[in-house]
């Protein structure tokens, strides 16, 4: 068995009212912070001017960022380290959805350097100068992004769309704030969802070792999703199921997820990568698309698992059937087609996959090409 090394250095601040913490926790951090957003919402909801007023009134001298773009491109992560290697921040925040806490960590490290972002994710390098501390403000309940040293970054010329990881992208502090995410519309609250409950169901399946403590870490956070999605999709300002949410969003993609001993790879998200770099499409969506097919496939080596998905999680033997039919209820029983994927871009996808998404080869059952083809056939 492997070592099981659990560090969970981000100080996380959660709870309703959280969000006045930010003036507070920045202060006790450094003096001239960047805030990272995307280009319309948090404008529109007045979240960007009562992060800059919070952080005013606490001493901490503010610049923006506000261009990040669903599925962040590295070329606008360039244009954001450049601004806050000029203004000499020392810290970043995040404000928003995955995107732009990802966006973030990679503004952060290449802003430590002079090399493109793209430079530092696909070789081990690093950035000579110091990076700023990470303060993540999530406003979505998805990727978990604010309590993990990872972010997803995509390079538009080539479409791939890689993982970029490095322990000194490990936020120092995370501020989950369940009414930040009352007034997110229900497509991306439900995509949101899926993300989540991915995050817990992929290395669920495919663990090598799975361990009993763990398991009912994987399989609480599972059940949490699978009850709350629905009472969020008939009511969105229900903030008992957005705080349910919130938490298993935190807990399902960081270092927690794993204590126990558990192992397990997320094989599902590296097959979903290519769909987003190459059209761009939200990330839960291309995840709901493929999840059916990839259970299906799975079931082959990991029948033994998604039985206990099954039962454990909705009560029934069949899992497989459970989970599509738990799509269908909410509305997210997705395909490629509906999504504007075209037949004849799926070997570049398949090539896509391999090439930007390794850790594929951790899949219970083979991931060649043609398997990979076969996969985004089935979902099609």
């Amino acid at each position: 068995m492997a070592l099981t090394v659990f560090n969970l250095p981000t100080r996380v601040i959660f709870g309703e009212g959280a969000f006045d913490r930010l003036g507070e926790e920045a202060a006790s951090i450094g003096k001239r912070a960047l805030i990272v957003s995307g280009q319309k919402t948090m404008r529109r909801l007045g979240l960007l001017d009562r992060s800059a007023d919070l952080l005013e009134r606490a001493g901490v001298q503010t610049f923006l960022f506000d261009k990040v773009e669903p599925n962040p491109r590295a070329s606008t992560i360039d244009e954001g380290a450049a601004l806050a290697r000029i203004s000499g921040v020392d810290m970043v925040i995040a404000l928003g959805g995955g995107s732009a806490m990802d966006a973030a960590k990679g503004i952060a490290l290449a802003a430590a350097g002079h090399k493109p972002v793209w430079h530092y994710l696909t070789t081990p390098d690093n950035p000579g100068g110091a990076i700023p501390a990470l303060i993540m403000v999530p406003t979505v309940s998805a990727s978990g992004s604010e309590v993990n040293s990872g972010a997803v970054i995509t390079d538009w010329a080539s479409h791939q769309k890689r993982v970029l990881s490095r322990p000194s992208l490990q936020p120092v502090a995370a501020i989950v704030d369940p009414e930040l995410t009352l007034s997110l519309p229900l497509q991306p609250t439900l995509a949101g969802g899926i993300d989540i409950f991915c995050h817990a169901l992929e290395p669920y399946i495919t663990a090598n070792h799975p361990e009993p403590l763990n398991d009912g870490w994987r399989e609480a956070m599972m059940r949490t999703v699978v009850e709350s999605l629905p009472q969020v999709r008939e009511d969105l300002r229900n903030l008992k199921a957005r705080r349910a949410l919130a938490w298993a969003s935190t807990m399902a993609c960081s270092a927690f997820s794993s204590l126990g001993g558990g192992d397990g790879w997320m094989t599902l998200h590296g097959i979903e990568h290519p769909l987003s770099g190459l059209y761009d499409i939200a990330h839960g969506d291309g995840l709901a698309a493929l999840l059916p097919a990839w259970l299906a496939d799975v079931l082959r080596e990991r029948s033994d698992r998604v039985r206990l998905l099954g039962e454990r999680v909705f009560g029934t033997g069949d899992g497989q059937k459970a989970v599509e039919d738990w799509l269908r209820s909410v509305g997210m029983r997705l395909r490629l087609e509906n999504l504007g994927v075209k037949p004849e871009s799926i070997p570049e996808l398949a090539r896509l996959a391999k090439v930007s998404s390794p850790w594929i080869k951790h899949n219970p059952t083979p991931l060649e090409a043609d398997d990979i083809e076969r996969l985004y056939r089935m979902a099609y």
